[in-house]
């Protein structure tokens, strides 16, 4: 066999080979791309002469983003919010009230209350501030129903003077004007104004009032001719002083005035109200009270005489 068909068998042989490989079953093109995967599912096959040869295993490459150091913490729970539309429960103020002390007089236990330095006397079916009702008043308690709510509250009884709340000296002091507010005589008023008054001319009256039991309040009415006066001014006496007053006045012939004093205290011929009124026509200037409601300690009632009109001739 000459040399030149020994080397046309060996390029045949090779062909043969090469052929054989490139076509094998199961076996990819080395010339085609097979779809590239995510790095974190499989690893890049390293390119090699020999198939034995494959990458060390990377642990934790097939796990989700964010387990690499352990498990994402829970998400945080929903802050539970009340609802917009849930009722709302009113609830009484603390108490304002505490338990001073009894006064025994004719045989009979008075009972007495504080608030702040004021002492008061209670007893039951009284009202007190407007605002709590005293329903019962015994040996061991007192219970008071909170108006705006009706609610019952109770305040402990018990044999000695609440020192905590109302010091010795102004505790004293108040048993005594308690004891005299039982024996006090009802409270009197009266009108100090002109004897005479011009016609066209302006005049001022005076309500004044004396009382032994100290005195907080006085909301009253007064009524006057409207074709005869003809109101200019009403303002606070001496005995209100710096404290709350407001009135109104009414085309019908009616004043309406609220006063509080700052200082609850008892008065002697005090100035209670002063009126300035102008004189349209000759006649009679007459001013009187159509209603009248004097309060004391806790917004108690202090009795009163009957209020007399004041008259003048208008000339």
């Amino acid at each position: 066999m000459n040399s030149r068909l020994r080397k046309g068998l060996l390029i045949a042989a090779v062909a043969g080979v090469v052929a054989i490989i490139a076509f094998e079953p199961g076996r990819k093109d080395v010339a085609t791309s097979a779809p590239r995967e995510s790095s974190a599912t499989t690893p890049p096959a390293r390119a090699s002469s020999t198939e034995s040869f494959q990458l060390p295993e990377r642990r934790g490459l097939d796990k989700a983003r964010g387990e690499l150091f352990g498990a994402p913490p829970p998400p945080p729970q929903p802050v539970a919010t009340a609802s917009a539309n849930a009722p709302v429960v009113q609830v009484a103020p603390p108490m304002p009230y505490r338990f001073a002390g009894r006064v025994r007089k004719g045989g009979e236990d008075e009972f007495l209350l504080t608030k702040g330095d004021l002492v008061f006397p209670v007893k039951e079916g009284d009202t007190i501030d407007g605002t709590y009702k005293v329903v019962a008043v015994k040996p061991d308690g007192i219970e008071l129903l909170y108006l705006p709510l009706g609610t019952t509250e109770r305040i402990m009884v018990s044999s000695v003077l609440d020192v905590d709340v109302a010091r010795p000296a102004v505790a004293a002091a108040a048993l005594q004007q308690v004891a005299a507010v039982s024996d006090a005589k009802p409270a009197q008023l009266r009108w100090d104004g002109p004897k005479q008054v011009s016609a066209g001319g302006n005049f001022t009256v005076a309500l004044r009032v004396s009382t032994q039991q100290p005195l907080r309040a006085a909301p009253m009415q007064l009524r006057y001719s409207p074709g005869v006066l003809e109101p200019v001014d009403v303002r606070p006496g001496k005995f209100i002083g710096n404290g709350s007053f407001s009135y109104r006045v009414s085309p019908d012939g009616s004043i309406f005035v609220g006063a509080t004093t700052p200082s609850v205290a008892p008065g002697t011929d005090a100035e209670l109200l002063i009126v300035t009124f102008k004189s349209l026509k000759a006649g009679t200037a007459e001013i009187s009270m159509s209603a009248l409601s004097l309060q004391g300690l806790a917004g108690r009632a202090v009795t009163h005489e009957q209020v007399a009109a004041f008259r003048a001739p208008i000339q």
